[in-house]
């Protein structure tokens, strides 16, 4: 077996940091960057090249959590700023697209817990179920208060609001570490179960049946873990869990991923791109909390493949990037837009097969 890398048509404007997935035969892809503006492309009708679906109806955000249930599209929280608010806010707010009607509806719930950066998958059930996510009263007590400072008439003052925030323990930004559900048919949530591993925001997953995978992400600013884990989803009620081999067992610089795309061919699992700070995880180790000062942001184009018991590194891409869309369908991996390492939305976008 072996991976081939082809490129896929261009998007018609660059996406990082957005929404997206399979519904039907389309691929969809847009907020973000891009905005309220969301597009699609017709595997059955390649000639149509990417289209306009209808625009996003809610407030622009970032790092909103996705996921796709019944061909329909759902977005949870994201950052972003409404009308009358100072500065970006953690948004606790729900929408679902029908790519049938081709219409967003705001759904009738406020969202109990910071899901900026979160993960999510869906049970048989209708349930859709969360892992990880940013704490609202953090972020926003944060980003409000960074914001009221000048930072070239107070610089001083403005890089120690950062030091301090930046310096805090993993355990010191209140990020979520409850599994949630959301029943779709009754609109309301349940914590499933307590999630024994330190809670993640930009993590990879990816759903097999009932296993669900996690592959690293941030665990604090900065910093991300090492780890591969995996949950069974035996029901909402019973929630197994385990640590597998990680990519750190075989490359001992990795310094783990974050916004990287991630997914599945033929049962094996992909891991491609992501971001990272080259030198955190050594001064972690050294107990210097504020793990990524002073480093640059490193755009991975390393491939690796998880086969359900160790990790192996595959062929590259042609270059770095991190925070797009990753959509499996069939025997194949969309990578869909994303961030280039001068912090570029891109348009580019690739599809993997693995044969």
């Amino acid at each position: 077996m072996s991976l081939l890398i082809e490129s896929f048509p261009p998007l018609p404007i660059g996406v990082k940091n957005g929404v997206g997935g399979m519904l039907g035969q389309r691929l969809y892809i847009g907020l973000g960057s891009a905005g309220k503006h969301f597009f699609y492309y017709d595997l059955t009708q390649p000639e149509q090249g990417w289209q306009r679906a209808a625009d996003f109806v809610g407030t622009e955000r970032n790092d909103a959590c996705y996921v796709v249930s019944n061909d329909n599209l759902y977005v949870f929280s994201g950052a972003g700023q409404r009308e009358h608010e100072q500065s970006p806010v953690v948004l606790d707010d729900a929408y679902r697209f029908d790519a049938k009607t081709n219409l967003w509806t705001k759904l009738n719930t406020q969202i109990p817990v910071g899901l900026l950066g979160a993960s999510a998958c869906t049970l048989s059930t209708g349930e859709l179920v969360f892992f990880g996510g940013y704490c609202k009263e953090t972020f926003d007590s944060f980003v409000a208060q960074l914001s009221s400072i000048d930072q070239k008439s107070q610089p001083e003052k403005h890089q120690s609001v950062l030091n301090e925030f930046m310096s805090r323990p993993v355990f010191g930004y209140g990020w979520n570490g409850d599994i949630w559900s959301f029943d779709l048919t009754r609109e309301t949530w349940a914590i499933l179960d307590k999630n024994p591993f330190a809670a993640n925001c930009g993590a990879g997953i990816v759903q097999q049946g009932s296993t669900v995978t996690l592959i690293e992400g941030e665990i604090k600013p900065g910093l991300r873990s090492l780890q591969t884990k995996q949950f069974q989803l035996h029901s909402s009620s019973h929630i197994s869990s385990k640590l597998c081999a990680s990519i750190f067992d075989i490359q001992s610089q990795h310094e783990g991923l974050a916004g990287h795309f991630c997914g599945q061919m033929q049962g094996q699992i992909f891991a491609v791109g992501g971001a990272y700070f080259v030198g955190s995880q050594n001064n972690f180790n050294n107990h210097q909390w504020y793990t990524h000062k002073g480093l640059t942001k490193h755009y991975s184009n390393s491939i690796w493949r998880f086969d359900g018991i160790n990790w192996h590194s595959e062929r590259a891409l042609s270059q770095g990037v991190a925070y797009g869309v990753s959509v499996s369908s069939g025997d194949t991996f969309y990578l869909l837009g994303g961030e280039s390492k001068l912090g570029e939305a891109q348009t580019r976008c690739y599809a993997l097969s693995w044969q």
